[in-house]
């Protein structure tokens, strides 16, 4: 069956929702999901038609979990079974926080985005009771395994493209010490994965958030890192700088020890996770050819170097700093 009519079929199975009128595709972002808005009788609503299935479990597991935590999710309505590859959420527009924030001035984006960070720690605290972290999609938890998958995504699909001849041994144990540096922060929370402006959408005055299938146990620093160090936000660092205190303000005394070491940490965050994002584009843009991936390129770069000469001054990975601050920006010929 075609796609449309697999989605008439699911209809067909949930009445509630009204009879079919018209489906049309909506364009895609880093993934080979396929997203579509369905006209009902009734109303519209989001039909995603998954490429694999226990992305698609996890999916509509976690926005069932945080909505029973009342968090701003879009609603299940729908699903194939016994296997999900086709599902219906609810409809929370085209606007996501990215595009929204381009019309405002700066006192007024800071405050959505202290929105944002309100409704992060919900996430990150609230979300956390009782999720059952074996049905995670890729890892149970933000660990050292998963820390190297990030650090390996940069070497192999950013670092190696390059012209940059680097030793394999020399990286690796510039890898292991800052991995042992992220370690330090404790990792019993929910960690979004990638709560960044392109999976919040502005509806109707509300924030709701989508693509957390990625979601895992883990600090609490990486996915404010996640939200503040978006390349494309292009946030000032004095922003930055500021929502991060609003943040740590705003987060339980039981969370942290205090808040410098939280920040101190939170600096090895910010630098793993530009490693991981620069490897995404990378892999999204030169491997995958998505142009706005690639145009994305120049500002992570420059936030790593930045970053790279942050954390220099609070380990030693002098190897690894050498090279990032040979990178230049990849070229389709590399």
């Amino acid at each position: 069956m075609s796609t449309e009519e697999r989605i008439q079929s699911l209809l067909a199975q949930n009445q509630s929702l009204g009879s079919f009128v018209l489906c049309t595709q909506l364009s895609g972002a880093g993934s080979s999901r396929q997203y579509f808005r369905v006209h009902t009788t009734t109303g519209t609503y989001i039909a995603c038609n998954g490429t694999n299935l226990d992305e698609n479990r996890a999916f509509l597991y976690f926005a069932r979990h945080f909505a029973q935590a009342k968090l701003p999710v879009p609603r299940v309505f729908a699903s194939e079974t016994p296997e999900p590859w086709l599902y219906m959420i609810e409809d929370c527009g085209d606007t996501d926080l990215l595009s929204y924030k381009q019309s405002l001035n700066e006192a007024d984006c800071e405050k959505l985005y202290q929105r944002v960070l309100l409704d992060l720690q919900k996430f990150q605290i609230e979300g956390a009771k009782n999720l059952d972290y074996s049905r995670c999609f890729s890892r149970p938890q933000f660990d050292e395994v998963a820390m190297k998958w990030d650090f390996y995504y940069f070497k192999y699909y950013y670092l190696k493209l390059s012209p940059i001849e680097c030793s394999d041994q020399q990286l690796e144990n510039d890898c292991n010490t800052l991995i042992s540096f992220l370690l330090q922060a404790p990792r019993r929370y929910c960690m979004y994965r990638d709560f960044q402006a392109r999976n919040m959408l502005v509806h109707n005055n509300s924030l709701h958030y989508i693509d957390f299938q990625g979601a895992m146990q883990g600090a609490l620093q990486y996915d404010v890192v996640s939200l503040l160090y978006q390349a494309k936000a292009n946030l000032s660092p004095e922003l930055r700088s500021r929502l991060l205190d609003f943040y740590v303000e705003h987060l339980p005394k039981s969370c942290y020890t205090s808040a410098q070491e939280f920040k101190k940490i939170y600096e090895g965050f910010v630098f793993i996770r530009i490693l991981q994002t620069l490897g995404s584009y990378g892999y999204r843009g030169f491997i995958q050819r998505k142009q706005h991936f690639i145009e994305s390129i120049p500002s992570a770069l420059e936030n790593l170097k930045h970053q790279s000469e942050t954390i220099n001054t609070l380990i030693s990975i002098p190897y690894l700093n050498s090279c990032i601050q040979q990178l230049r920006e990849l070229k389709t010929n590399n």
